[in-house]
């Protein structure tokens, strides 16, 4: 043996015992540096500006504490998340990067939880991978930068799937309490809850179907159905708000799922399309190694002992039928009601990761290394591209903020996108006294989109009606700011948003030959090539 070789296999040693030691008795270091790195990933792009959701999160937030709950009859969304929104923005102020922090502390928190969650029933190593894809799971990184409820709705189904590892064992009855405050929360922070709701309660039943006796089968069935009974119970008094919500304000911004969008949406949580193949693939293949181990069928490096397989194929069963059904729960509901959207895959996050953090450490060599390639590619991605590239009124509120004055009017043609406009033009030192108006009309509130009929009201609200006694409003020599979006980019085929095209044209039309005004220019003059650009005028004497 050469004095190289020896080195080589000395280092390699070294490192093999240092790896051991960080996945067993120094998991708490590795958990510190997860940590740090999560921070790191999640923090990058923190003044991202607003988007139109993220800027009617901040309206939402701003109304006071106890109108809250009820201003949410207009928009769609329970209140849970903007109830702690509106708290937080009060002790650190609504700018973007505070309110976009909220979401990263729900995004980082997912680290030791995820650890911690695992840690019993899986182990230290499998534990510390939980948390290592916690720490750079796309999604988590994306939407822990962005102000809305998605990276609180990942968390808090992250809590759901470990307490279904723990939630039956003798003595638990921490646990179950915990389960039912949890799906409590969960089901108040986003409609999207109730399909994971329906996925817990086929997860308690698979965890009944896995008992090797009746007596212990029953006693799953009646622990699980007095936990989901208590959340229903404390749940009930939104489900008037819910089904008024589902009538009147629905999505209409969406369309109906295909099976194609079905399979995209479980990717979307581990995006770009090719890493979030490998993982879907890799969770496969890891749950079949994992059955073959249990069968005594696949020995070998980080592969488990028959017994063993066989308890963690169980906790792996349970967690793939909660992520599966909450998934197809969300399909079907939204073929009945559209109301899909990638963005509200959150709910399948918890079951994903300890999914990842089981399979892909307990299936071999091959899992294991697939597991070190994502952790290489999510761990480089700050999401900055996505994160900066959304359509926002950014740019055009830095060329126009300064042109307007108190008694000028801003309309924009696209009507959910008027809280952002707002709140951009304002942040640039546009005063109080401007008026702001949709398709729709005058809108005295601009904190909060009205959602109910819209697309009714939409339909019926003529442009050159409206556009004719906005203008007549108009004192001479004021200003109208006409904020229309950019149609180029998006997709603009769904009921409302096609509406809100046909509309927009429509109105830059009437205004651009409207006798009343003259077009002072664009604003920005050229660009941007996605959000809303802005077209000004000047009333004539």
């Amino acid at each position: 043996m050469t004095a190289a070789t020896a080195t080589r296999q000395r280092l390699a040693r070294r490192g093999g015992d240092a790896a051991r030691w960080l996945l067993g008795p120094g998991a708490a270091v590795s958990i510190v540096a997860l940590l740090a790195w999560s921070v790191f990933l999640r923090t990058r792009n923190l003044d991202a500006p607003f988007w139109i959701d993220e800027g009617i999160s901040v309206g939402v937030a701003n109304f006071p504490f106890s109108e809250i709950p009820s201003e949410l009859g207009k928009d769609g969304n329970p209140p849970v998340y903007y109830l702690l929104l509106h708290l937080w923005l009060r002790v650190f102020g609504d700018g973007e990067s505070a309110a976009h922090a909220l979401s990263a502390t729900f995004a980082v928190a997912t680290v030791p939880f995820s650890y911690l969650l695992a840690k019993v029933p899986f182990g230290r190593r499998t534990a510390v991978a939980a948390a290592a894809v916690a720490a750079v799971l796309p999604y988590l990184t994306y939407f822990g930068q962005e102000t809305r409820m998605y990276a609180m709705v990942a968390f808090l189904s992250l809590l759901v799937a470990g307490a279904h590892l723990r939630v039956f064992e003798q003595g638990a009855r921490a646990w179950r309490v915990a389960l039912v405050v949890v799906l409590i929360v969960l089901l108040y922070t986003h409609s999207w809850g109730v399909f994971l709701v329906g996925g817990s309660v086929l997860a308690v039943g698979t965890r009944a179907l896995l008992q090797p006796r009746g007596p212990e089968r029953m006693r799953v069935i009646r622990i699980g159905f007095l936990i989901h009974l208590a959340a229903a119970v404390v749940w009930l008094p939104w489900i008037p708000t819910l089904i008024r919500q589902a009538r009147d304000t629905g999505a209409p911004w969406s369309l109906r799922p295909d099976l194609s969008m079905l399979l995209e949406g479980l990717g979307s949580i581990a995006q770009p399309q090719v890493t979030a193949s490998i993982f879907v693939v890799a969770l496969v293949f890891g749950f079949a190694a994992l059955g073959a181990a249990a069968r005594g069928r696949l020995q070998g490096p980080a592969i488990p002992a028959p017994r063993e397989a066989a308890d963690l194929r169980g906790h792996a069963t349970v967690l793939g039928v909660l992520l599966l059904s909450t998934l197809l729960f969300a399909w079907i509901g939204s073929l009945l009601s559209p109301a899909w959207a990638n963005r509200y895959m959150g709910v399948l996050v918890g079951p994903a990761v300890l999914l990842a953090g089981l399979l892909l450490t307990r299936s071999g060599r091959i899992g294991v290394t697939v597991l070190v390639v994502l952790l290489l590619v999510w761990g480089t991605d700050t999401q900055g591209g996505r994160l900066n590239g959304k359509g926002t009124p950014v740019a055009m509120a830095d060329a126009a903020a300064g042109e307007l004055r108190a008694g000028d009017l801003v309309i924009s043609t696209h009507p959910e996108q008027l809280p952002v406009i707002a709140y951009d033009l304002r942040r640039r030192g546009v005063p109080d006294g401007v008026r702001y108006a949709t398709a729709l009309g005058r809108q005295p509130d601009v904190r909060i989109f009205d959602w109910r009929k819209a697309l009714d009201r939409l339909q019926a609200a003529e442009p050159w009606m409206v556009a004719r006694r906005l203008v007549d409003e108009q004192r001479p020599g004021s200003r109208v700011l006409l904020v229309l979006p950019v149609l180029s980019a998006g997709n603009w085929q769904g009921p409302w948003t096609r509406l809100v095209a046909d509309r927009s044209r429509a109105w830059r039309a009437l205004l651009q030959a409207d006798p009343r005004l003259q077009m002072v220019g664009r604003r920005p003059v050229t660009g941007p090539g996605r959000g809303v650009f802005g077209v000004l005028f000047t009333v004539r004497p």
